[in-house]
């Protein structure tokens, strides 16, 4: 039997809110329909995780994870969605005759009494956060909470197949994938990933459910599972969307769509792979309405944007763009695109696939089953009179010949490498066979970058960081604009402490002595020394440190991105 103490006098027991607060927060103007505990976590008064902790320890009851609780939509026609919103619960299992709900309240008996009465059968809280109670009605009632905690009904989806899409010949396969549910947990699924602005939908198929990933700001975050029964459903109405062949379980596939979302635009990738329980799925999601296509936007520091324009202003050259997979090369070469993307210049990209669209810019998708490499469409693309090439990225000494070349004989060249630093970019070229004389003469700019998670706003708080950690970043030395952040997460950042993304970048520009040292084949710390007394490089870790300084982010999330 559950004590039938009140929430906030059980955070007052626990020591998470003194007595004082507590009668300021009751004697506080609040929303009628909202519940203490909410209003305290928005107030800022109690953060939402040590408030779950504190409740789940004193009423010794379970939390609410995901992974454990698999999403039984039957559940929703013995809870009637009236019901669940009435009470703020979400019915989550039934075991032996009991029904199991997900509250943020935990503490609230009048609900439970009632939503007993409605079920004919006794219950049991779980208790959640407000974000996962959001998440599990969405799923289970196709409805979700997110402005300003009012539901609203997660409606159609305009879905806009590719140009070359072909119809799916079976019209049976598209009657038994279109069925209400499958539609509904896809529109559903959608509309959550671009409210969270995640990059990616992960749909991984186990023994006995489906577990549904989004990927925000580069981390994969948990959503409720589905239920094992909807996996073949989900899946094809996703494959007919893409216009992939839905009876074939057995090879890798890719497919894309494109959708209105909220009255956003979004472009998606799909990407199936068999596994032993099924196809996993993989969806990018490229929503056109945050693209950001300006150096300003992207987070450089102004001596290093000041060095890629000067560079943009040059009749020919080469520039790459280094850093592993997901460090935000691609949105910095679209940047500088835009930039270049003038009436007097023609522009054409050779891209593998082409993520974004732009007009006034002719983009080539590769298609290696066709023979389409980066090499041959390169060849093809010389033809086409070009004043700047982009090429995805230099993969071989092939491609990185046919490039430099370009950029020898009057064009400027763009492109991506991976490497681990700006520097890196020299030794890997000499890797793939290319001569010091035609880096030398070729390679103007060299750009190395990461991401980092940016501090979330509502739950960041100033500190005093111990001198041990100031030493590490070298910023023993306080200037008066010093500003360190830690976060501990809230509703707004979904708990991780971190909402969006900034990028970490060097930025080695080729002058005279540079090119000199590459054509002598110096090795990379000499290079390293010379740009640092000639053109005031910033390595990867001191920029990292300007973002701290700033509170864009904080220590850790810096040391785990940019320290090895």
């Amino acid at each position: 039997m559950i004590h039938r103490k009140k929430i906030g006098e059980m955070l007052v027991d626990s020591g998470l809110l003194s007595a004082d607060q507590l009668t300021e927060a009751l004697n506080m103007p609040r929303p009628a329909k909202m519940k203490l505990g909410q209003f305290l976590v928005q107030e800022g008064m109690v953060r939402e995780n040590e408030m779950i902790q504190a409740l789940s320890k004193q009423l010794r009851i379970d939390r609410y994870e995901p992974g454990n609780f698999p999403v039984n939509q039957d559940l929703a026609r013995i809870l009637p969605l009236k019901t669940a919103q009435h009470h703020h619960v979400a019915p989550l299992a039934e075991k032996h005759g009991v029904l199991l709900l997900a509250m943020t309240d935990p503490t609230d008996i009048i609900a439970m009494d009632e939503v007993q009465e409605t079920v004919g059968r006794e219950v049991e809280p779980v208790i959640c956060s407000q974000g996962q109670f959001d998440e599990l009605m969405g799923i289970l009632y196709g409805i979700s909470s997110h402005s300003g905690g009012v539901p609203f009904e997660v409606g159609d989806i305009d879905f806009a197949p590719d140009d070359d899409a072909v119809e799916d010949p079976n019209p049976l396969s598209r009657v038994a994938a279109e069925g209400q549910s499958a539609v509904r947990n896809v529109n559903w699924i959608l509309t959550q990933a671009i409210w969270e602005r995640a990059s990616d939908i992960h749909i991984s198929p186990e023994k006995t459910q489906v577990r549904v990933r989004l990927r925000v700001d580069g981390i994969l975050k948990d959503l409720p599972s589905w239920p094992k029964n909807l996996q073949n459903s989900v899946l094809s109405r996703l494959k007919i969307l893409g216009n992939m062949d839905i009876a074939n379980s057995r090879i890798p596939q890719d497919g894309r769509f494109s959708a209105k979302v909220s009255n956003r635009e979004i472009h998606v990738r799909l990407s199936t792979m068999p596994t032993i329980y099924g196809e996993n799925l993989v969806l990018r999601i490229l929503d056109m309405s945050s693209l950001v296509y300006k150096l300003g936007h992207l987070g450089m520091n102004k001596p290093d944007q000041d060095k890629i324009e000067a560079f943009a202003q040059r009749p020919h050259g080469l520039m790459l763009s280094t850093g592993p997979t997901g460090s935000g090369k691609t949105s910095t070469l679209y940047a500088l695109l835009s930039l270049l993307n003038k009436p007097e210049n023609n522009l054409i990209t050779v891209e593998d696939p082409v993520e974004f669209r732009i007009d006034r810019i002719r983009q080539v998708e590769l298609n290696n089953k066709a023979g389409m490499t980066f090499a041959s469409a390169l060849r093809s693309i010389l033809r086409q009179d070009p004043d700047v090439i982009m090429v995805g990225e230099i993969r071989d000494r092939e491609t990185a010949l046919i490039a430099m070349q370009a950029a020898l004989t009057g064009h400027l060249v763009l492109s991506t490498m991976h490497t681990n630093d700006a520097v890196g970019t020299v030794t890997r070229l000499k890797d793939m066979g290319i001569e010091p004389f035609l880096i030398s003469s070729v390679l103007g700019l060299s750009m190395g970058q990461r991401l980092v998670r940016k501090a979330c706003p509502g739950c960041q708080e100033s500190y005093k960081p111990p001198p041990e950690a100031l030493s590490f970043w070298g910023l023993e030395t306080p200037t008066p604009t010093d500003r360190f952040v830690r976060t501990y997460g809230c509703h707004q950042c979904h708990d991780s402490g971190y909402r969006g993304r900034v990028g970490i970048y060097e930025v080695i520009a080729f002058n005279k002595s540079l090119r000199q040292a590459v054509l002598e084949d110096a090795p990379e710390h000499h290079l390293l020394e010379i740009a640092r007394r000639e053109t005031s490089f910033r390595s990867l870790r001191e920029d990292a440190a300007d973002k701290i300084r700033q509170g864009l982010t904080t220590m850790e999330e810096a040391a785990s991105v940019v320290i090895a």
